[in-house]
């Protein structure tokens, strides 16, 4: 387990950085009065969220290459780490589960 914390940390950091960005963003689009304004401020809200996206989708990717075992402390750190969060940045992280699922491929049965 402790593997697992040193090896992606600093990539964990940098997500958690990404999604208080994010916050402060969305935030800061909601209380302008100008809606052209704060529509500007929301492309931009969302093209962050995206990245966060494409970034916790890189994580997974290299993450699947490792040991089961390894998988298995990762995803056990992952939840502690996303648990531990602070607010605007477990919002972020709810909204992104929002946005995927959103767009996500219907699935076929």
């Amino acid at each position: 387990m402790e593997d697992s914390n040193k090896k992606y940390a600093a990539f964990l950091t940098r997500l958690q950085e990404e999604l208080m960005t994010a916050a402060t963003q969305h935030s800061v689009a909601w209380r302008f009065g100008n809606w052209t304004a704060r529509q500007r401020l929301l492309l931009v809200h969302e093209r962050l969220l995206r990245d966060v996206r494409k970034n916790l989708q890189r994580l997974n990717n290299h993450v699947l290459k490792e040991s089961p075992e390894f998988r298995r402390a990762f995803g056990a750190e992952f939840q502690r780490w996303a648990n531990q969060l602070p607010d605007p940045a477990k919002e972020q992280l709810s909204l992104l589960k929002e946005y995927t699922e959103v767009f996500a491929e219907p699935k076929r049965r």
